[in-house]
């Protein structure tokens, strides 16, 4: 046990990094999509789908790769999939059209989402019982700084030298950070994971499942009805110069990169127990939005609690997720890795679509309204999932463990 204290630091650093470089990859093409459309003669609708299409194929593709690819030795899977990681990259800075890159980012989607899962299970493995909510909080931290310093410098290098030159860096930093994981990350034995596709998927079967995929689910959506139109709200709504905005993302990046570190605080310190108060801080704070958007300073502040407010239910969800699988369903313990991510990506294609309805007609300001109800339904679901652990036998209950 003390060894595997001494290794977690470097082992989990290198993780976070894998974060880094996944949300790089899937969040910088929204700063770049310009000049791509440019550079490969085509519209900006065009270039603009690959964002969609990325969000669809990593919270579709994903749950079946991390269920059939279970059985797989996860160092062997974590090599090959980094190796298909670089090669989509490599593809993608030298595509010579939009078709051959719309097929990179299908890839490069399905990829990311099964390399999260690895990389998740690994958190869990490299380390000791108390420390693994920290983990994971970090290996999510790594997107969130993504969000805050990789679009940036990537959008930056577009602008520099070119939009193929943004892939090349990418999968610099991922050929570089491939041989440091396969040194630090241990063989780690299949246990328990035998059984094929369709048996992993009957874990959904489980409430104590298909509640945590609603919650998040719901959580995703009611922030996303808002996020995605935080540009056009800082200036249309709130009357801000577009100067300002970047900084204000910033801002925005740097809450949520907190939004994660206290993620990690409430899985260890009582998980799933934890979430009902920040669900209902979300309700409530949606529901006030209207009114808040009606001046300058309560309008920001507003959307800086969002940003504290929208990953504190990763690492609770999470530790809760793997806890389950560990305890009770040994054979869908990769797909339970998946289960935050995924749920999340659907959340967000879910808001995003509402969001466009609602400020098609109505404007920005309503927004808040549709987010209030969904973060509503999280908080039930939320006292669902606690429900349905505690009416557990005993011995079934435990698999809830710290995680509620």
């Amino acid at each position: 046990m003390s060894q595997k204290k001494k290794s977690m630091p470097g082992a989990v650093l290198l993780l976070a990094a894998l974060g880094f470089v996944l949300g790089t990859c899937e969040f910088v093409i929204v700063g770049i999509l310009p000049e791509i459309a440019e550079g490969l003669g085509t519209s900006l609708a065009a270039v603009g789908k690959l964002v969609s299409v990325f969000a669809a194929c990593y919270a579709v593709g994903t749950p079946v790769i991390t269920a059939a690819t279970g059985g797989v030795s996860r160092k062997k899977l974590l090599a090959v999939l980094m190796g298909l990681f670089l090669l989509t990259n490599a593809v993608s800075l030298a595509a010579p059209n939009v078709t051959v890159l719309y097929a990179t980012r299908v890839l490069a989607a399905l990829v990311s989402g099964t390399l999260t899962a690895v990389a998740m299970l690994y958190a869990k493995e490299v380390t000791a019982p108390d420390q693994t909510a920290r983990a994971i909080s970090l290996v999510y931290g790594g997107f969130s700084v993504a969000a805050v310093l990789g679009v940036p410098l990537g959008t930056a290098v577009c602008q520099w030298l070119g939009w193929r030159w943004t892939f090349a860096v990418i999968l610099l930093m991922g050929a570089a950070l491939l041989p440091l994981l396969l040194r630090a990350l241990p063989a780690v034995p299949i246990r328990g994971e035998s059984g094929g596709l369709v048996k992993s998927f009957s874990i959904l079967g489980d409430s104590r499942c298909s509640l945590c995929v609603g919650m998040i689910l719901c959580s995703a959506s009611a922030t996303y009805i808002v996020y995605t139109y935080l540009s056009p709200i800082l200036t249309d709504t709130l009357g801000l110069p577009e100067g300002t905005v970047s900084p204000l993302l910033l801002v925005m990046g740097a809450c949520s990169a907190v939004s994660n570190l206290l993620s990690g605080a409430l899985g260890e310190r009582g998980g799933l127990r934890t979430l009902p108060w920040a669900f209902a801080a979300q309700t409530a704070l949606f529901a006030l939005l209207p009114l808040l958007l009606g001046h300058l300073v309560t309008g920001l502040a507003g959307i800086f609690a969002m940003g504290l407010l929208m990953y504190l239910l990763n690492t609770p969800a999470q530790m809760h997720a793997l806890t389950l699988a560990e305890r009770e369903y040994p054979f869908a313990s990769s797909l339970c890795a998946s289960m935050q991510p995924v749920s999340y990506n659907f959340g967000i294609a879910i808001g995003s679509f509402i969001g466009s309805a609602v400020q098609a007609e109505w404007g920005f300001k309503p927004l808040g309204v549709p987010a209030a109800v969904f973060a509503l339904a999280a908080l039930g679901l939320n006292l669902l999932l606690l429900r349905a652990c505690r009416h557990r036998t005993a011995g079934a209950a435990a698999a809830c463990g710290r995680a509620f």
